[in-house]
């Protein structure tokens, strides 16, 4: 069984997110059973801590919680090391991975890494009684004066962001700790306190491991992300929109409770049947409502109203009626009635359409 750890604080809820999606990246690519061991401190809540115990269940992987506080002696010594508020507390949980975990050896992953690959290959690597197996900080060209000055080699300087531990190996050098602490007080100034203390405390017996184990992403450089575990240890996290990783890091995020539902949320019955009905009211109202004159929609009633009219307008024309006040009036008469029955047609028509 193949033993996994990963160590981090998790003061905004979002590095929990970050852990599972890294954790499912090595769910899904690797064949082997594993045991999954969380470094935390009381920044962790218990909502996130149960969601990556359903994530680790989803795989069927058993997963322990160790919460961790630092010992007081290496706080004390801790204290006046400034770079720890870059890099948060939790980045030194993996420091005490000997003491915490009940292990022989365990694979220790950043949360900032996509295991695109079977990490059985990773732990089949035999360290011949190394203290750790690391690959070669590929970014240390940046920092070899910086690392030099600490009394490390830039040559072998390893990052710490995937290693290999040889925990039975670690505890049998019973000052290992001891010499933690006097790394930190010698060197206050570490830019990077755990990658630098394990440096000078393992440095000296550990197995340089294939880059691919700890591959990293190099902005703007166009790489492929196969069979390899990438590292996205600069500024620009896997998590970061802009990131070539983002893709990877979403598609593994949705194998975990932190999944995206993207798209509308689907109306309810109340807002459906209430549009049905306007819908339906809509209909009725154009159904009903009065339609321009025309020979097969008018009614048999309109038909006759208008031939009576015909006859009235044609004997108003008859000789018998033409005198000029009698005329005028009767044609002032007819207009009136004419208009008022028109109306009365209109106002009928609508009102039925409205209250049918």
């Amino acid at each position: 069984m193949i033993e996994l750890a990963l160590a981090f604080t998790d003061k905004d809820g979002s590095y929990s997110e970050h852990a599972a999606a890294a954790l499912a990246s090595v769910f899904r690519n690797t064949s082997s059973e594993l045991r999954v061991h969380i470094l935390h401190d009381e920044t962790l809540l218990e909502e996130n801590k149960n969601k990556l115990a359903q994530l680790a269940a989803d795989f069927k992987h058993p997963v322990h919680f160790y919460p961790v506080t630092l010992p007081v002696e290496m706080m004390d010594v801790l204290s006046g090391t400034g770079s720890i508020d870059r890099w948060t507390w939790g980045s030194l949980y993996r420091l005490l991975l000997p003491a915490v975990v009940p292990a022989e050896r365990v694979i220790y992953l950043d949360c900032d890494v996509m295991a695109n690959m079977d990490i059985t290959e990773l732990w089949e690597v035999e360290l011949n009684g190394g203290y750790l197996g690391a690959i070669h900080d590929q970014g240390i060209h940046g920092i070899a004066e910086v690392v030099a000055v600490q009394g490390l080699n830039p040559e072998t300087y390893f990052n710490s962001g995937v290693i290999l531990f040889n925990l039975n190996a670690i505890r049998q050098h019973v000052t290992w700790f001891e010499e933690m602490l006097n790394f930190f007080r010698a060197f206050p100034g570490t830019s990077m306190p755990d990658q630098d203390c394990l440096n000078h405390v393992f440095g000296g017996n550990f197995l340089l491991l294939d880059q691919r184990f700890n591959w990293f992403y190099v902005p703007g450089v166009e790489m492929d992300f196969q069979h390899k575990i990438v590292h996205f240890a600069g500024d620009m996290k896997c998590w970061d929109p802009l990131s070539p990783g983002y893709i990877l890091y979403q598609d593994n995020l949705s194998l975990t409770p932190w999944r995206k539902h993207p798209g509308l949320p689907a109306p309810t019955r109340k807002s459906t049947d209430r549009k049905a009905r306007h819908l339906l009211m809509k209909r009725k109202i154009r159904k009903h409502s009065p339609r321009k004159s025309s020979s097969r929609h008018r009614s048999e009633r309109e038909r006759s109203e208008r031939v009576a009219m015909r006859k009235r307008r044609k004997a108003s024309r008859h000789p018998r009626h033409k005198s000029t006040a009698g005329s005028g009036k009767s044609r002032i008469l007819m207009m009136r009635r004419s208009s008022r029955r028109k109306h009365n047609v209109h106002i009928r028509h609508f009102s039925s359409g409205i209250y049918l």
